[in-house]
């Protein structure tokens, strides 16, 4: 066992491996629930809450460590945790992670996954505006189309990096904190696509998204240049049966490819289908967004996924496995709001 060769206290006992999480205090409630907890406890795990100000070393053993910390000194714990105990798997590594704490890097996987898969994807296409002049500019909207999404570009964690808006024209760019990222809206008829990655597995749920916008809108004067997203109501995804749904082959085809170009274990990513059909009648899928370690709470089942994938990681650990074979979990109607 992986955490036979930490240094431990005789007098504990403890089940057969023990799992530490350092999540913020949010996270924690939501994800580490009593019925994750008795799942665990059923396959001889122990999940434990790691104190970030104190020194791993000194709070296990620990066979596996799942965290969503990234200020420089939890960086500096896992460097010299993992360099006293190197089996023991962190998921996930900061550096793999950083790419997805920047809305526009995240992002930058996504056409290398093209060649493999079933239907066309691709993402909107977007820029980066770092300088609040270049909003004002005679061009402000870099030569994309409206409508557009604005985002903030940092992914911080805090309230201010979930102030999303929809701009309609360029007098809706004004005003806008920089650095912002400028994204083309692509119709897809209020439905999006919210994939959970968790270790092999891969789960799709479908929930409303924002409503299409038709061409009158954009050249309406008088309505609003711009509006926040908490503003703009969305209906409720239709169900329109299995069929309106991604095929699950192209769903897993997606989830293989970002998890190892992103080489993450714990994520997921917002994908929708186009309304307009490619130049080939194909549907055409968009992927706008990707998270580590989301609100695995509104995942259907998602107990027995993580519970499934702990085990997995420390079987990989003691060298018992390895993470390859990517497990498809079928589509499902579920909406999530």
């Amino acid at each position: 066992m992986v955490a036979d060769h930490q240094s431990s206290s005789p007098a504990s006992p403890r089940p057969r491996f023990t799992i530490g999480y350092a999540l913020p205090p949010g996270k924690a409630g939501s994800v580490i629930q009593p019925p994750l907890e008795a799942l665990a406890a059923e396959r001889g795990m122990r999940l434990v809450a790691v104190d970030a100000s104190l020194p791993l070393a000194d709070q296990g053993p620990f066979d596996l460590i799942i965290h969503k910390l990234f200020d420089r000194p939890w960086r500096a714990q896992l460097e010299a945790f993992s360099a006293l105990h190197p089996s023991v798997p962190v998921v996930d590594a900061p550096a793999a992670v950083d790419r997805l704490l920047d809305r526009f890097t995240m992002l930058d996987v996504v056409p290398g996954l093209a060649a493999g898969l079933d239907f066309p994807l691709s993402v909107p296409a977007q820029v980066t505006v770092s300088d609040a002049a270049a909003l004002a500019a005679d061009d402000p909207s870099h030569g994309l189309r409206f409508p557009l999404i604005a985002k903030p570009l940092a992914v911080d964690g805090s309230a201010g990096s979930h102030d999303l808006c929809l701009v309609y024209r360029a007098e809706g760019l004004r005003g806008l904190h920089t650095p912002v990222v400028l994204q083309e809206f692509v119709n897809h008829g209020g439905v999006l696509f919210k994939v959970y990655v968790v270790g092999g597995r891969a789960v799709c749920v479908r929930r409303s998204s924002l409503p299409d916008v038709p061409a009158a809108r954009l050249a309406d004067p008088d309505a609003d240049a711009s509006v926040p997203f908490a503003n703009i109501s969305s209906r409720p995804a239709l169900d329109k049966g299995e069929d309106s749904m991604p095929p699950a082959a192209f769903v897993d085809q997606v989830a293989r490819g970002l998890r190892q170009a992103l080489g993450l274990h714990l994520l997921n990513f917002d994908m929708f289908a186009a309304t307009e059909l490619d130049d080939g009648g194909r549907q055409r899928y968009f992927l706008v967004d990707i998270n580590y370690f989301p609100g695995f709470a509104k995942m259907p089942g998602y107990e027995t996924a993580l519970t499934d994938f702990f085990a997995e990681m420390i079987q990989v650990g003691t060298g018992a496995a390895s993470f390859e074979k990517l497990e498809s979990v079928p589509c499902n109607g579920i909406d999530l709001e």
